[in-house]
């Protein structure tokens, strides 16, 4: 095929990777990832952020298809919410007849209006395009290319598949820095263009905590994440729109602010162009400047996907009378389960991401037999280094809890956080621990040194809990009347593994607990220990 008649569609092509109900992998179109939603487990990506990139294109989609059928009434849109539940999937002719609608604007390659892109973009200058890894987000710079994950042969060219992954990918996450201005862009200095001073840099889904809760299908997954309306204030607005129902935007960057949850799940942060090769089999450049930017201060009016923290530093900043709050970014460096207090957010509701808040709110209204059932909450993304223009981390992490447990009065899900709270405690001893047992040894290192001994004794003994944490999580009852012991016991294990973490310290040091200095036994520092660990697991 030619590049004169090059079109790939994203409505029927297949392009993104899932997982059947069976377990099986393939590779779906947008129109079956809706239509066979309920046969589909889960979006199956490759690299972190790939997943929620590609599952928030979806869940926009659905707000789109059903879109003409939710109002002003907040009642008769859940009861549209609770009938399509109640299907068991998604109507197959609405999901035609809207993407009926669209017969150029999901193609790759459209002359007017190409998915995610800018038709014509253009570099200034004499530079035609960059290479395809520019807007990869797994791919570092090429003088760091010893630590990337694809050889650099493999970089001349992707499939058109791949590409439209990357194509999502990076609109959601790509880093920030200097980008070459493209022509169009009134902003750029010197050759350089730049995201607009106090504006988010990054793509929107990199400022965020990247949660949303996976049911047993994404059927479930999508409708679980397809919230309506919270705190009496519908989501469904006017002038809400998907950049393939927009007009073409222009080449030069627009600072604005979101119109709705639609535009912020597809929010072009990126003015893009692919650049398919001669023989048009693949695309072997791109073109790739800053587009629409924000800010991230107060978008939890439509952003349900992330959980909120108050920012006074913000409030001195814009000089506000209320305290604004901005999104709690993902935390690449610990495990899920122990950032549970900010996904429930008992102490503050509204500081919660609004598809539990949702999930709480659909339990309260509709039959208490309908949600007796586990869901998975999954965070996800990256994090990034350098004033944001590389990534630093990246992560997918998920953890297993009842439905019930998201519910604001939920006493059971108090207790659970307790005793989360009383692990952050008793590691804290088996950290002390570590520092009295050296010191009790005359140690003499450097500050630095000790401080990297404690950080991986906190690490290993995270690591030494993690299963056990996952699976009592998992496992919580809903009935008040076991709480109790159940929690006595995982408390109780809990005791254990760090006693048996601190034993095993001294023996691989091979230190006897007479090991004594400046009137510091070993033997007295255990039993610190000891009782250290008796407080912090105490009910």
């Amino acid at each position: 095929m030619d590049q004169q008649n090059l079109c790939y569609d994203l409505r029927t092509e297949p392009w993104i990777p899932v997982e059947r109900l069976d377990g099986t992998a393939d590779v779906v179109s947008l129109r079956d990832a809706l239509a066979e939603a309920h046969q589909i487990r889960r979006i199956a990506g490759e690299i972190p952020g790939e997943c929620f990139a590609l599952l928030r294109l979806l869940l926009a989609l659905v707000y789109c298809v059903h879109s003409a059928q939710m109002g002003e009434l907040e009642k008769e849109n859940e009861e549209r919410w609770k009938e399509i539940r109640s299907q068991g999937r998604f109507e197959v002719s609405e999901i035609d007849d809207y993407l009926d609608s669209y017969s150029s604007e999901f193609d790759l390659f459209d002359d007017e209006h190409p998915f995610y892109q800018v038709a014509g973009l253009a570099y200034m200058g004499e530079k035609e395009f960059d290479p395809i890894g520019e807007f990869m987000l797994d791919i570092p710079k090429p003088e760091k290319f010893l630590f990337a994950m694809r050889g650099p042969k493999h970089l001349d060219s992707l499939p058109f598949d791949l590409a439209a992954r990357y194509l999502v990918i990076a609109q959601a996450y790509d880093t920030a820095g200097i980008k070459s201005p493209v022509v169009g862009n009134t902003s750029a200095k010197s050759g350089k263009a730049y995201a607009p001073k106090g504006a988010l840099g990054t793509g929107w889904c990199g400022a965020l905590g990247g949660i949303y809760l996976e049911g047993r299908s994404l059927f479930e997954t999508l409708l679980f994440n397809y919230v309506l309306h919270l705190n009496n204030v519908s989501l469904i607005v006017d002038d809400d729109y998907a950049p393939w129902e927009r007009e073409a935007p222009s080449t030069d960057t627009n600072q604005r602010e979101p119109t709705g949850p639609i535009d912020l799940l597809t929010w072009q942060s990126r003015r893009i162009r692919l650049i398919p090769s001669e023989d048009g089999s693949s695309v072997r450049g791109v073109i790739i400047s800053y587009g629409d930017v924000l800010t991230p201060v107060n978008k939890d009016r439509f952003e349900m996907m992330t959980g909120w923290r108050e920012s006074k530093e913000q409030q001195k900043k814009l000089g506000s009378s209320t305290i604004p709050l901005m999104p709690v970014a993902l935390n690449t460096a610990r495990a899920f389960w122990r950032g549970l207090p900010s996904l429930l957010a008992l102490q503050n509701r509204n500081l919660g991401p609004g598809v539990v808040r949702w999930m709480d709110y659909l339990q309260n209204v509709q039959i208490p037999i309908d949600w007796r059932f586990n869901v998975r909450a999954v965070c996800e993304g990256v994090s990034y280094g350098t004033q944001s223009s590389v990534v630093d981390n990246a992560m997918r992490d998920s953890v297993d809890l009842h439905v019930a447990l998201l519910r604001e009065n939920s006493g059971a899900a108090r207790k659970l956080l307790d005793v989360i709270e009383c692990a952050d405690k008793a590691v804290g001893a088996l950290v002390r621990f570590v520092y009295n047992v050296e010191q009790a040894q005359g140690d003499k290192r450097t500050s630095t040194v000790s401080d990297a001994m404690r950080g991986d004794a906190r690490e290993d003994a995270y690591d030494a809990l993690d299963s056990l944490y996952r699976a009592r999580i998992a496992e919580f009852p809903d009935d008040g009347t076991m709480v109790g012991d159940y929690c006595l016991a995982w408390r109780q294990e809990t005791r254990s593994i760090l006693r048996n973490i601190a034993k095993e310290y001294l023996d691989q040091r091979h230190i006897t607990y007479f090991t004594e200095h400046e009137e510091m036994s070993v033997g007295r520092v255990f039993s610190w220990f000891e009782g250290a660990l008796v407080k912090a697991l105490s009910l």
